[in-house]
C-alpha cells in the first residue's frame, strides 16, 4: 500500500447548503474535520502516476487529508478482483473509494455496496464532457453508482516492423475478414530450420475480455443479450471457437493460451499481433515498439467489445463528501488527459481524447473513437466472477484440445445456467 503525506481538511457544510457545492467541482465536510481516505485503484504505473498527481491537486484544496492508495494490476482478471473486494467488505477493511470496471458493476451494485450518485452527477455540470452512455451503463436500478474514468475497446495491436520484414501491407483502416486475418497471421509466423516457431503471427487470447470480439464479430456471444443465461449452444459460438482452435492447431500461428499473457513477447518482437486495448500504449512506448492498431477482423460485422472503468463511493464511508471531492479530481480533465496520453484507457472525457498527445501514438489512434459506435459491452452479470471462471476453464480446455468443442460448449452451457439459476434464487427470483 502506498501512503501519501498526511494533511488535514477544513471544509464548511454550511457553504454546501449555501450552494457553493459539488456543482462547481467542490465538496464540503465539517470545518474541524481531519480524515484518512482509502482509495482502491487498478492499473499500472501510468495509472498510479496520474492518481498520485490528482491527489496532489486534491491536497492543494484540502491540505489536511491523508489519502492511502492501493493498486491492483488485475493480472488474473476481474473475477478475482470481485472476490478480493468482497473479502475487504466482509473483513470490515473496505476502502472509501473504489476504482473498478464494468465487469464488476452488477456484482457490486446488486449487493448494495455503493452510495447513490444521481444528485452528485446532476449538480456537477462538468460531467457533460463524458458520453452519456457511460453513466447509463454505470447505473443500477436507475441510480448512478459509478463515475466514468476511461474505456477500452479491444483492437488488433500489431508490430509494424514485423509486417515490413515479412513484406505484408499494414491492415487498412477498413474492415478485414477472418480469412484475411488468418492469411496475414500465417505470413507473420516464422520457424527456424528445425521447424520450431521463433515468431508467432498472433496470440490467441487467454482472458475473457480479449476473446469477446471473436464472438461479437460473428454475431453471437457467450451469454444472451440481457446477460441472464448461457448462449453457448449457439452454433456460431462453436464456429468462433473452432476458428481460434484452428489458428493454434492447424495453422500454427499461435501457442495454446497459457496462464500468462504474451505482452512481453509482443514487446520483444516474438509475436506480431495481439488483441488488447489502449492500456498497452504505456508499455509499447517504454519498449519503443513500432506499433499500430487495426479494427478487429469481421465475419458478420466488425463489432468489438468495450469495457470501461469508474469510481464508486463506499455506502458506509465516514466521509462521503470528501470521497466525492476526491473523485472530482480523479475524473478531472487534467487527470483524464494525463491518463490517456500516458497509456491508460481511452479518456471518458471527449476533450481529453482529442489532444495532440493522445492522437500521436499509435499512428491510427483516431480509430479508438471511430470504432466506438461498433462496440458491445463485455457481458457483466451480477455473477460475473463465477461466469468468467466457468467460461475460461472450458475455453482453455477446448483450446488445448483437452475437451472437444462440441462437448465443451455443452458442459459450459450447463454450468453457466446452473450459476444463473443460483443467482436468480439469491436475488429472490
Amino acid at each position: 500500500m502506498l501512503k501519501l503525506s498526511r494533511r488535514s481538511l477544513l471544509l464548511s457544510s454550511a457553504a454546501l447548503a449555501a450552494g457553493a457545492g459539488l456543482g462547481v467541482g467542490r465538496a464540503f465536510a465539517q470545518s474541524d474535520a481531519t480524515a484518512t481516505l482509502k482509495l482502491q485503484g487498478f492499473g499500472g504505473e501510468a495509472q498510479l502516476a496520474s492518481i498520485n498527481n490528482a491527489i496532489k491537486r486534491f491536497n492543494a484544496k484540502y491540505p489536511n487529508v491523508t489519502v492511502e492508495v492501493e493498486m491492483d494490476a488485475i493480472s488474473t482478471g476481474w473475477g478475482d478482483y470481485v472476490t478480493k473486494v468482497l473479502g475487504q467488505f466482509n473483513a470490515g477493511a473496505a476502502a472509501d473509494v473504489y476504482g473498478t470496471a464494468i465487469e464488476t458493476f452488477q456484482a457490486f451494485s446488486s449487493r448494495g455496496l455503493w452510495l447513490g450518485l444521481n444528485d452528485f452527477v446532476a449538480a456537477n455540470t462538468g460531467f457533460s464532457d463524458f458520453a452519456p452512455s457511460l453513466f447509463e451503463q454505470g447505473s443500477y436500478n436507475g441510480e448512478i453508482n459509478y463515475i466514468p474514468i476511461g474505456w477500452n475497446n479491444i483492437m488488433i495491436n500489431y508490430n509494424r516492423d514485423l509486417f515490413d520484414k515479412a513484406g505484408v501491407p499494414y491492415p487498412a483502416n477498413g474492415s478485414w475478414t477472418w480469412e484475411e486475418f488468418r492469411e496475414v497471421a500465417k505470413k507473420l509466423t516464422v520457424k527456424d530450420g528445425s521447424g520450431n516457431v521463433t515468431q508467432f503471427g498472433y496470440e490467441v487470447p487467454n482472458q475473457n475480455f480479449f476473446i469477446q470480439p471473436w464472438f461479437f464479430s460473428n454475431g453471437t456471444g457467450v451469454l444472451n443479450d440481457d446477460w441472464s443465461a448461457s448462449n453457448m449452444l449457439d452454433p456460431k459460438v462453436a464456429e468462433s471457437l473452432q476458428f481460434l482452435y484452428d489458428l493454434i492447431h492447424v495453422d500454427g500461428v499461435s501457442p495454446i493460451p497459457g496462464k500468462d499473457t504474451m505482452d512481453n513477447q509482443f514487446f520483444a518482437g516474438q509475436v506480431a499481433m495481439i488483441s488488447r486495448g489502449h492500456w498497452i500504449v504505456e508499455n509499447a512506448k517504454a519498449n519503443k515498439l513500432n506499433m499500430d492498431i487495426a479494427k478487429v477482423p469481421s465475419k458478420e460485422s466488425d463489432t468489438t467489445v468495450i469495457g470501461f472503468g469508474g469510481y464508486a463511493v463506499n455506502k458506509t464511508t465516514a466521509n462521503p463528501d470528501l470521497a466525492k471531492a476526491l473523485i472530482l479530481e480523479l475524473t478531472s480533465e487534467e487527470t483524464q488527459k494525463e491518463e490517456g496520453e500516458g497509456g491508460g484507457g481511452v479518456p471518458g472525457r471527449k476533450s481529453a481524447a482529442s489532444t495532440e498527445g493522445f492522437l500521436s501514438f499509435p499512428p491510427s489512434a483516431a480509430l479508438y473513437y471511430e470504432t466506438l459506435p461498433h462496440t458491445k459491452a463485455v457481458p457483466s452479470p451480477a455473477n460475473f466472477q463465477e461466469v468468467e471462471k466457468i467460461f475460461i476453464r472450458y475455453y482453455t480446455a477446448m483450446m488445448a484440445g483437452e475437451v472437444s468443442i462440441a462437448d465443451g460448449v455443452k458442459q459450459a452451457d450447463a454450468e453457466l445456467n446452473d450459476s444463473f439459476a443460483r443467482l436468480k434464487q439469491q436475488m429472490g427470483g
